[in-house]
């Protein structure tokens, strides 16, 4: 199938060697002003076509100047989010519109295209709180992340891979949460009695 034909389900389709491509060139940009980066979606789980790629990142923070300031006050600056500016003004990426017209470019998600390629891009910035459970959501595919949200229900349990990850009521403390924190990728699918599969074995 062509980039140019669409997918069965209506979704555009791309070729695995051109995705990688731009992975390769975004993760390139991003690499240095990141603690920790990685390529997920269909691209991780192996597939031959996929219809986006996905960049999971931890953002770098670091002190600039505060060109407002006279005084060379610095401020808190998403290192990430500056290079992203720069790609943007040179015209490499743009925002994607969605369906409505809008764009969505938050602090947390940003949805892009690959303007050489014309190659969806969706950037997720994490934090080393929910780092794991995002590389498993964001990773997929649907079926694989419906099972570990049915299986943490059935443990008493709530999958929030955006916050806080593995959470439940404290029944000693009303109004709080128990938060379980995970330490890997496999601790994830363990943690709720799950088998722990590869990336290019999750459907």
């Amino acid at each position: 199938m062509s980039a140019t034909q669409a997918a069965p389900a209506g979704k555009v389709k791309y070729p695995r060697a051109a995705a990688l491509n731009v992975a390769r060139e975004l993760v390139k940009a991003l690499e240095p002003v990141c603690s920790r980066i990685l390529v997920a979606g269909s691209l991780r789980r192996r597939k031959a076509e996929v219809g986006d790629v996905e960049i999971l990142y931890i953002p770098i923070v670091l002190p600039m100047a505060d060109p407002a300031d006279l005084f060379g006050k610095t401020i808190a600056t998403n290192a990430a989010d500056a290079v992203l500016k720069k790609l943007l003004d040179a015209g490499a990426i743009a925002k994607r519109p969605n369906a409505i017209g809008g764009t969505s470019w938050g602090a947390q998600n940003k949805l892009a295209l690959h303007c050489a390629s014309g190659i969806p891009v969706d950037l997720f910035a994490a934090t080393n709180e929910n780092w794991w459970n995002l590389v498993v959501s964001r990773t997929g595919g649907a079926a694989s992340n419906i099972a570990i949200c049915q299986a943490a229900i059935e443990s008493g349990w709530k999958w929030n891979p955006y916050g806080e990850g593995f959470s439940r009521p404290n029944p000693e403390r009303p109004g709080w949460l128990l938060i379980k924190e995970m330490h890997s990728e496999r601790e994830v699918f363990e943690f709720i009695g799950l088998e722990w599969l590869e990336p290019w074995e999750r459907e």
